[in-house]
């Protein structure tokens, strides 16, 4: 071998290693194919992954955020102290997140009933009596879904297949037209689609081994990627994630009968309400905005993104404002990795964890399995007197 071919040789041999351990199993960040695990479940799984010992010493960590999910009603505001009895909620009253052993859906190729082992949770509401969350399978196979609980309880009541694979970051409810509203992506564009409450409720998939029928799908202009969406004043605020510069928010109006003003995109025929919206009003936000809420006077934003702390950013809610800087935030709190999107009931801000799916549980240092709902007016009075 001459000295041309053995330098050809070498200079081969060091590209197939830096390929190998670039693309192959060097780099962390790359993804690697995984089966999903086994299961010999044939329905949504309800019980914890985890002991409530260690989900309490995992909200312990969190002095502040254990305070409110502890902290009951509070009576009056002006006379609240802190005092032990006040913080009479119970751990064991954080609803199990369903699902994330094994949830029944169907496959998104061949459109069979099956269970999935990876599916990641990622929006949270309520919806009068009902929590409602949503997951999408992380390895891709399955179709995404809703889980319906009761909201006391937290018994699982119905687990609800959705059209395709959507990555479902975020739910919301309008209670005066009974519409779910979902984040989704259809034909490469942002959509948000919706469900009627009293169909989710009687929807079996074993039945018919289809997906839920909605009831309208709005494609959405001026945002390239629908991330979590909160129903707010006849109105859904849609919010775009970016993990690496600012994301944004665009509030889209809605008519008098829960319907998204837009352009048709259906026949006269059809009985879906399809159409293509522009928005009216736009807000740029942080990066790493999964979710957002308003409480009274307050816009609330959590942010979040690897296996780091989370944070809660608090404003005063200001209509006219553009943009949401960090420095403009009336205060901050640390929370659990992997915080996903944030919701508000009657006093209480709902919170959803990704920490413990499949694809996160074992490289997470804070595994939630529970939806926390922490005490609002609480939170703001703590925020307030910190200010002082």
């Amino acid at each position: 071998m001459n000295r041309q071919n053995l330098m050809i040789l070498i200079v081969d041999l060091v590209l197939i290693i830096i390929f190998i351990g670039g693309f192959g199993w060097g780099i962390g960040t790359v993804k690697r194919y995984q089966v999903e695990p086994n299961t010999s479940r044939t329905e949504t799984n309800t019980n914890s992954l985890y002991s409530e010992s260690r989900f309490e010493k995992t909200l312990q960590k969190f002095k502040r955020l254990d305070l409110m999910v502890r902290l009951g009603p509070v009576k009056d505001a002006k006379t609240f102290n802190y005092t032990p009895d006040e913080f009479n909620v119970k751990y064991s009253s954080q609803p199990i997140v369903p699902g994330l052993k094994a949830t029944k859906t169907l496959n998104a190729e061949t459109g069979e009933v099956e269970v999935c082992t990876t599916m990641t949770p990622q929006g949270v509401t309520v919806a009068g009596d009902y929590l409602l969350t949503t997951a999408y399978d992380h390895d891709g196979f399955h179709n995404s879904v809703m889980y319906i609980q009761d909201l006391k309880t937290g018994k699982l009541l119905n687990t609800v297949v959705l059209n395709g694979r959507p990555h479902v970051g975020g739910l919301t409810y309008d209670a005066k037209n009974d519409n779910i509203w979902i984040c989704g992506r259809r034909n490469n564009a942002a959509e948000v689609f919706a469900i009627k409450l009293k169909t989710a409720l009687t929807y079996n998939v074993d039945k018919k081994a289809k997906a839920v029928a909605y009831s309208q799908r709005a494609q959405l202009g001026n945002i390239s990627r629908a991330s979590f969406v909160i129903y707010y004043e006849n109105a859904l605020f849609v919010g775009f994630f970016n993990p690496t510069g600012k994301g944004n928010i665009q509030r889209y109006p809605l008519n008098d009968k829960g319907q998204v003003v837009g352009k048709s995109l259906t026949s006269s025929i059809s009985n879906q309400f399809d159409v293509l919206t522009q928005s009216v009003l736009h807000q740029d936000i942080l990066s790493k905005i999964q979710g957002m809420a308003f409480y009274g006077d307050y816009t609330i934003l959590s942010q979040s993104y690897g296996g780091g702390n989370s944070t809660l950013y608090i404003f005063k809610t200001d209509p006219k404002k553009t943009i949401f800087r960090a420095s403009d935030a009336i205060d901050t709190f640390d929370m659990p990795s992997h915080l996903e999107q944030i919701s508000t009931h009657d006093g209480r801000m709902y919170m959803m964890f990704e920490s413990a799916a499949y694809a996160y549980r074992h490289r997470s240092t804070n595994q939630l399995d529970r939806v926390l709902s922490m005490n609002l007016e609480g939170f703001v009075q703590l925020v307030l007197e910190e200010e002082k």
